[in-house]
Parts: structure tokens; C-alpha cells; sequence
């Protein structure tokens, strides 16, 4: 099962809460809404409206008026089975108006929502395909008979010429009797008579998302978990396919003629209905398009029986500018369904109307609906209809959207960077913002990646300028304006000036001022004419270039502030609080594409994808959530990369922890490593070398291995016991399972220096003259066992849960998993020199311990130098240029060594360890950290 991140997985309150669109309206006039924002009163300007219910504005006064005199006159909501006056009126003034609008007569069936007359309107089409092949059946059994009876009156003949032709038609042989021929035409006929009829709408449209009408709704997220391969509604997207498949549904059956006598095929269309939006709503307020308009009106000649739903429930009733959208843009319009603004804005109502000649009667019977033609909803509409016509609504939407549209049109002109497209008519308007998936700042790349840039302008909008606009959900790019046909014009240039401030912000790189109302702040806009200063995050990587993905997550605060500097402007708590907030919208993304050479020639491209938690909140994940949300975002980030093609993706900090080392993906591709492996070789690379220029005898030194139980601290306790006196093994959490296997591993590799007479420091002296004289004689387990012991008795290898016995130690190596540090200058010998390798991600140890301790050497093990390639960085690894973390630089060198399997998966080995430093010499990885630009970042720090 596929594990689900980010929106997909978030209730509309929960979408909305993360924008910061959740907020409470307590009173709403004309077009304007009362905002209760804790104990503040705010007033906003609703270009929403009601997704196009209000265009008459909120809470029209004759609209209420009209309510409540129906209220207060006691008169009846629910009397079904009886005569309905109320609903009579509103049926017969409809049917009026659209007479007059299109010299048709239709007939009316009022519902309740938008969605059921789309419903209503696919069932009657549905019905009238059903009652035409009853027809044809019935003539077709009328007409065996008829051929029955003339044939029993010697009427006709039947020649071999007549059924040789039969079988031609048929193309079924042989047909040499009557029974025969009676078998081949009832099958053919019947599987004509048994289909099920075809539905077509166009892509991008939106009817609604009950069953029958998500059908025709080709929104994919919406649509797929519940219809999914439909074989019986298709999505028009080229006219010369959908021709081609609409010949494929013409079916024929077979009738007898008799003048002169002849078997006649006969064809049958299975299209029953196309159903099209005039303007897509949901679809980014998108204009059918001259083609569509002429493929309707061809289909309309060639297949008058099919029915043609013009969908006008939110473009309809005089929204852009005309009262049927259908009628202005010369497109059948054989069904018409209504909605939205028919109830005034008050009301749930809508309505479906269908040409007189194509309606049946009983469809009245077949569709009905407790709620439908009450009183209350069709005095409103009624009113509705009246006052649109009194005020001419129709002309004000018309100008109003000239106006609207000449402004937005001017800002586009003005930032061709931030407005792709304005489109619609009227007071159904849609700017569609540019693609910022190449801004510099990865957080609003990766908003616009994530489809949520838009939901950000819209609540920074609503808190800023107090202006209410909302994306189409098909388009999340697209911002709608749907005001009222009573807009004041004057608001035209409030709500084209705040979306200048707001694209000023986003061409700026202004995080923190466009999201700050999310976590309840105010953050000052800062001068315009300098951004910000980003990372790099795409280069220039040449074709056919094989890839590895890197897989990490944020460090810390600084290391988000390094990704994105904008974010340096909230404080600690507000990018923690924030991060927290946006996190349920998030999914990983990429952050840096990066050319990696070798020392041989050989290139790769490294492809980093980002986690956007950070230590601490992955533990708390860890330890509140078992993991499932971090768990999440590494499984679609491993799915990214595989999509990507990369041939083997490493996993980073925690990343790799709460996967088991990979172990969860073992029967995957592509093949995994941990890092683990070049993580422990630069670590205990750079302390040999270390040690002596810091005036410790690493022979003589005692060494302590702070999360020992760890599978990293293990392979460090095993390589380091052969080069130093004694050893202190520290875990906090003490498993004895864990220190076994590490105290094991000790012990096999102290005997495997002694039988390979390698030489080392004191330790592998000691167990020399232990060992020595009975190696070849006795089993290695025997002696294993028996050193270990002997080990533990002598206290050469100790085990502790406290981090104060540091204070024996000459060397420290720490890798805990911690999301803070562990070890502070309490911990270690203030009287001798001392190093520290700090292997953890984040750190183990805070840098300014050597101010505390000058005696204290701090070097950051798991870190790699890269001579080959100097200019080499990524984003968030608070590295200097030229050089990585262990753990990426291992999917780096395996990649470049062409080694495309899993390699550290699981439980790290000594061996593996030896290969990759191997591997680091061929390819020009260097592994000692003593480098003089590391006192820098350390200084900075």
C-alpha cells in the first residue's frame, strides 16, 4: 500500500487551516464579510463569492424580505404530493426567460444543488437512449413478425442469393434456413439492445462530485478513488480521437425490407450525452475554445439524437455578462442546468432545463427528491430572476468585467514573472499565476511544486489586505474573482494593488513577510531593492549522465536558514512554529541537482530531495508517532528518485535510522546505502591522523565511543581497539543484545589483528600475549569468548551509562542519534589534551567547547573533502565549498565506482568500511578532516 503524504491526505478544514484561509465569518452584506479574528471585528472584500453563488451579493435585502415574508405567512416547505404553486411560477417564468434567450421551449425539473442537476440531466439523456432502443427493439420484433407472416402467405421467396447476401451483412456462414438467420439477427440485434450508453465531457471540466456526475468531473483527485477506467464517459482532449472513438461506438442491428426483399443494416449511436462546461470553473476559468464550440455544433448536425448538456450552474443566469454563456458563444445547449446564483445567494436550488421536444413526462417519476420545489427556495429564485432582470445585472457584470479585466491585464504587463494568463468574462475571472518552480527561493519553489503557492497569496490576502480570493481546485494556479454585479468599481484597484504588493514580495524572495500570518505575526516589509542571496539549486548537468539520489533532511534552524535565507527574519521559535505548521502540506521536493566528478573522469549527477523536519521533530515523531510521518516523506521521497531514474539513492541522518538502514526497502530498486560505511572511514581517518598533531599516543590513549550500542559506534569501537590502550563504551539506553554484538565485534577484530600479526597500539599487545602461543590450536570462538571476558575482568574495554566518564578518555568519538548535544565540557579532562570526533548529524558536541576547554581538539568526523571537485556544495549542510557529509558523499563515490546495488544496508561491517576507503583513494575522495578551512566554519559556528 502506498503511503500517503502531504494534501492528499487532508480534510478541507485541515487545507485550509494550513493556508490560513479557516477563518470565522459572522455577518456578510452586498460584498463585503464581518471577519471575527479573536476579539477583533475585521471587514473583507469577498471576491470568492460563494464559488459563484452571490451575484447578487450577500444577504440582498428584497432576497430577505422575500424570505422572511414567506416565513412569517406560515405558508408550507414540505408538502410533496400535493399541488405546488411557488415552484409552478418559478418552472413557468424560467422557461420564459430562456424561450426569450434562445427561441426554444424547455421544459423545467427544479432540484436542490448543482451536482443533481447534472445528475438529473445524465439520467434523462441516459433514459431517452433507453427508450430509443426500445423502439428499435420493438420495430425490429414488429418486423420479424411481419416477415413471418408474408412468408407463411407466400407473400416473398427466400433464394440462396438472399442468404448468401445475409451472410455477408451477418458475417456468419452458413445461413441456409430460416432458423438460422433468425438465430444470427436476434444475437446481433440483442447485443445491440444490451448496450450501455456513452458519456462525454472535455477535459478540465468540473459537474460535480456525486457519483454520476464525478464521472464527468476530470479532476483526477477527485475522480480516481471512486471512478476509476470508466469504459463509459470519456474526456474529450483532441477532436480527431474523440471523432475516431465516437466511431467506434456506432452499432448496428438488422431489419428486413421487402421491397425489394433485402436484409438492412441499420446503425445506432451509443454516444448518449456530451456534457460541457461554456466556461470551466473548477477547470482555472478556462473559455471553451473555438475548436470545442465547433465540434459541438458539427456533432449537434451529425448526432441530433445525442444530448447536449450546456453545464451553466456557475457561469450561468447573466454571471459573464449574458444570461446563458451557451447562447453567447453559438453552442447546442439541447439540457441546460442552473444553479448557484438562481437561489440569490440564499437559497439551495438549481434547476435542469431540457428542450420540450426531448423531454419525457415520466422522468418526473423516475428522478424526484424530497426537498425539491419547496416554497421558500422558489420564491427567492423567483425574486432572483425578477431582480436580475430589473437591474440589468447582466450589462453591470459585462462592464464590470471590461473594467476588471483591462487592470489585471495592465498588472500583467507589469509582472510577466508572476501572471501567465488572465482569462474569463464578466464577473467569472481567473488570473493564472506564472510557474515559480525555477525561483530562487526553494520555499517558494517548492510551494508553487506543491500547488500551494496560490493558497499562500490567498491567505496572505486575507490577513494582509483583507481581501478574500480563493484557487479552482483543478487549477491550483488559478486565482477566481467572482464578485458580485454590484461591485463598486472603486475595490477594482484595492484588490489590483494588493496583488502588486504580494508579487513584489514573492519577485523579492519574502518569505517571511508573505507567510508570517500563518503562525500569527507581523513581519515589516523590508526595502524591495535588494532579494536575498540563495543557494544554487540546479546546474548545468550533461545528457546521458547517470544519477544517484541523496535523501536528507534540515539539521536545524540554521540549516533551513541556509536553504532559504529569507527565513532568517523569524526568530528561532517562529521558524520551528512555522515549519510545524506547514509540515502537513509538505512533500519532499528537490533541493539541488549537483555534477560530481571523479579522479578518473568518470561524472554523476547527485540529486538531492529534501525532508523538511528537523531532528527534533523527527524524534518527537519517533517517539509520539512511531515514525509514520517521517516514514512517509522518506518512501515518496525513494519514489521521486526512482521515477527520476536514479540509479541508487543514499539516506541521510535520521533518514536512514527510522528506515532500519535501509533494510525497509531490501527488495526494492533502485539499490540503497546508508553512508554509514564512508561516515565511520572518515571519522577514524581523520583521528589517526589527528591524534599525534594533538599530542596524543594513540597507542597508549584511552578511547570512548559515546553510543556504543549504535551500529556506527560499534565498527568504530572494533577499528579503533586495534590502535589504542583501552576502550570506554557509552550508551545511555543500555541493550544487552546491542553491547554483545559490540563487544563481539571488539573481539574478532583484536583477534584478527593478532593472527594476521598486525600491529597496533597496546591493546593488540595485550591480547598478542594472550592469544599468540594458542592460535592454530584452539577454535577462534573458544578465544573470542575467552578475550572478551578477559577484556571486561581487566578493565581494557568498560561499559557505561554515564557521558562524566568521558573524563578518562583521550579520544571521544560520539555519534548518539540525539537531536541535541550530549557532551559538554563537564564531560572531559580539563588536564590533558583531548579529541573529540563528532560523528553526529545534528551535533553531539556544541563547537564552542574549545573556548571552555583550549585543550580540547573538536574535529567533525563524517565529513569528506573533495579535491576534484572545490566549488562543490549543497544547500542546508552548513559545509564549507569542496567538501560533504560522509553519508552523501558515499552515495557520491558508489556511484561514481559504478556500484549500483545496495551496499551499507543493515548492519555495517569492518570490510565494508575498507572498501569504500578504497574507493575513496581511486576516486579522489579525501578522508582526513585536519583541514585549515575548517577552523574557519568552526570559528563562524
Amino acid at each position: 500500500m502506498q503511503i500517503r503524504v502531504g494534501q492528499e491526505v487532508l480534510s478541507r478544514e485541515s487545507l485550509l487551516e494550513s493556508a490560513g484561509l479557516l477563518a470565522q465569518y459572522i455577518r456578510a452584506q452586498g460584498d463585503m464579510l464581518t471577519w471575527q479574528k479573536e476579539d477583533e471585528r475585521i471587514e473583507v472584500l469577498d471576491m470568492v463569492g460563494g464559488f459563484g453563488s452571490t451575484l447578487l451579493g450577500h444577504n440582498h435585502p428584497e432576497l430577505l424580505a422575500t424570505m422572511q415574508q414567506s416565513l412569517s405567512s406560515l405558508r408550507p416547505m414540505w408538502v410533496q404530493g400535493a399541488e405546488r404553486p411557488v415552484a409552478k411560477q418559478l418552472r413557468n417564468a424560467l422557461a420564459q426567460k430562456l424561450l426569450r434567450e434562445t427561441g426554444k421551449k424547455y421544459s423545467i425539473v427544479l432540484l436542490n444543488t448543482g451536482t443533481e442537476a447534472v445528475e438529473a440531466g445524465l439520467k434523462h439523456a441516459q433514459y431517452e437512449f433507453f427508450q430509443r432502443l426500445q423502439h428499435i427493439q420493438q420495430h425490429c420484433d414488429t418486423n420479424w413478425r411481419e416477415f413471418k407472416l408474408r412468408l407463411a402467405r407466400n407473400e416473398i421467396q427466400l433464394t440462396s442469393e438472399f442468404y448468401l447476401e445475409c451472410e455477408r451483412l451477418l458475417q456468419q456462414e452458413p445461413i441456409e434456413s430460416l432458423e438460422e438467420l433468425q438465430r444470427a439477427v436476434q444475437m446481433r440485434n440483442q447485443a445491440v439492445f444490451n448496450s450501455s450508453g456513452k458519456i462525454a465531457a472535455f477535459k478540465g471540466d468540473f459537474h460535480g462530485k456525486t457519483r454520476g456526475s464525478l464521472a464527468t468531473t476530470y479532476n483526477r483527485d477527485a475522480r480516481l478513488p471512486f471512478i476509476a477506467n470508466n469504459p463509459d464517459a470519456i474526456f474529450i482532449d483532441d477532436e480527431a480521437q474523440f471523432k475516431a472513438t465516437l466511431a467506434s461506438w456506432q452499432k448496428a442491428y438488422f431489419t428486413i425490407e421487402f421491397a425489394p426483399l433485402r436484409l438492412q443494416k441499420k446503425p445506432v449511436n451509443l454516444l448518449t450525452a456530451l456534457i460541457y462546461e461554456p466556461i470551466q470553473g473548477e477547470g482555472g476559468v478556462r473559455p471553451l475554445n473555438a475548436r470545442y464550440c465547433a465540434l459541438l455544433n458539427e456533432l449537434k448536425l451529425s448526432h441530433p439524437d445525442v444530448a447536449i448538456i450546456a453545464d451553466e450552474i456557475q457561469c450561468g443566469l447573466g454571471r459573464t455578462g449574458q444570461f446563458l454563456e451557451s447562447q453567447a458563444i453559438n453552442t447546442p445547449n439541447d439540457y441546460i442546468t442552473l444553479a448557484k446564483s438562481l437561489g440569490g445567494g440564499l437559497c439551495k436550488i438549481s434547476a435542469l432545463a431540457v428542450e420540450q421536444t426531448r423531454y419525457h413526462e415520466e422522468f418526473s417519476m423516475l428522478h424526484s427528491t424530497t426537498f425539491a420545489d419547496d416554497d421558500l427556495s422558489s420564491a427567492v429564485a423567483l425574486k432572483t430572476l425578477a431582480i436580475l432582470e430589473r437591474d440589468e445585472l447582466t450589462l453591470k457584470a459585462a462592464h464590470l468585467g471590461e473594467q476588471f479585466t483591462t487592470a489585471l491585464n495592465a498588472l500583467a504587463l507589469e509582472y510577466p514573472d508572476m501572471i501567465a494568463d488572465i482569462r474569463g468574462k464578466g464577473c467569472m475571472l481567473g488570473i493564472e499565476l506564472a510557474a515559480q518552480e525555477n525561483h530562487p527561493s526553494a520555499t517558494i519553489a517548492g510551494l508553487d511544486e506543491q500547488n500551494m503557492l496560490a493558497m499562500a497569496i490567498a491567505g496572505h490576502l486575507l490577513h494582509r489586505h483583507h481581501i478574500r480570493v480563493l484557487p479552482s481546485l483543478g487549477k491550483r494556479r488559478v486565482l477566481r474573482l467572482q464578485p458580485s454585479a454590484y461591485l463598486d468599481a472603486a475595490n477594482i484597484a484595492l484588490v489590483v494593488d494588493a496583488l502588486k504588493e504580494t508579487f513584489e514580495l514573492i519577485r523579492h524572495h519574502h518569505v517571511a513577510t508573505l507567510l508570517a500570518h500563518l503562525i500569527h505575526t507581523d513581519k515589516p516589509h523590508s526595502a524591495f531593492a535588494t532579494a536575498y542571496q540563495h543557494p544554487i539549486r540546479e546546474e548545468a548537468i550533461p545528457a546521458g549522465v547517470e544519477k544517484v539520489g541523496f535523501i536528507s533532511h534540515l539539521i536545524d534552524e540554521e540549516s533551513l536558514n541556509e536553504i532559504d535565507p529569507s527565513w532568517r527574519l523569524f526568530e528561532g521559535y517562529e521558524q520551528e512554529e512555522l515549519n510545524q505548521h506547514i509540515l502537513p502540506i509538505t512533500v519532499p521536493g528537490v533541493l539541488a541537482r549537483r555534477l560530481v566528478t571523479s579522479a578518473t573522469g568518470r561524472k554523476i549527477e547527485l540529486v538531492l530531495y529534501g525532508i523538511q523536519m528537523d531532528a527534533e521533530s523527527i524524534e518527537a515523531d519517533r517517539r509520539f508517532n512511531q515514525a509514520k510521518i517521517v516514514r512517509a516523506q522518506v518512501n515518496e521521497a525513494y519514489r521521486l528518485a526512482r521515477e527520476e531514474g536514479c540509479r541508487l539513492v543514499g539516506f541521510g541522518g535520521y533518514t536512514s535510522i527510522v528506515t532500519n538502514n535501509c533494510c525497509d526497502y531490501y527488495y526494492n530498486e533502485p539499490a540503497t546505502t546508508s553512508g554509514n560505511a564512508l561516515t565511520v572511514a572518515a571519522s577514524i581517518n581523520t583521528i589517526l591522523n589527528s591524534a599525534q598533531d594533538h599530542g596524543i599516543n594513540l597507542a597508549k590513549a584511552t578511547v570512548a565511543i559515546c553510543g556504543a550500542a549504535g551500529n556506527i559506534g560499534q565498527v568504530h569501537s572494533a577499528i579503533l581497539a586495534k590502535h589504542c590502550h583501552k576502550l570506554l563504551l557509552i550508551t545511555r539506553n543500555v541493550s544487552a543484545n546491542n553491547m554483545a554484538m559490540t563487544l563481539n565485534m571488539i573481539c574478532e577484530q583484536l583477534y584478527q589483528a593478532v593472527s594476521q600479526d598486525q600491529q597496533g597500539g597496546i591493546l593488540v599487545s595485550i591480547c598478542r600475549d594472550m592469544l599468540a602461543s594458542r592460535i592454530g590450536h584452539e577454535a577462534p570462538k573458544v578465544l573470542i569468548d575467552e578475550l572478551k571476558e578477559a577484556l571486561l575482568a581487566r578493565q581494557l574495554v568498560r561499559i557505561s551509562e554515564h557521558f562524566n566518564d568521558c573524563q578518562q578518555a583521550d579520544i571521544i568519538v560520539s555519534n548518539t542519534s540525539s537531536p541535541t548535544t550530549v557532551i559538554d565540557a563537564q564531560h572531559v579532562n580539563a588536564h590533558k589534551p583531548v579529541l573529540i570526533s563528532d560523528v553526529a548529524v545534528p551535533r553531539d558536541v556544541p563547537v564552542d567547547i574549545v573556548n571552555a576547554r583550549p585543550n580540547i581538539k573538536l574535529i567533525r568526523g563524517g565529513v569528506v573533502n573533495l579535491p576534484i571537485n572545490p566549488s562543490f556544495t549543497l544547500p542546508g549542510m552548513l559545509l564549507p565549498t569542496g567538501q560533504v557529509y560522509a553519508c552523501c558523499g558515499e552515495t557520491m563515490l558508489l556511484g561514481l565506482a559504478g556500484a549500483f546495488s545496495h551496499f551499507s544496508m543493515g548492519a555495517l561491517t569492518c570490510e565494508q568500511v575498507e572498501q569504500v576507503q578504497a574507493l575513496a583513494a581511486i576516486h579522489g575522495f579525501e578522508l582526513n578532516q585536519e583541514k585549515p578551512q575548517y577552523d574557519a566554519l568552526q570559528a563562524a559556528s
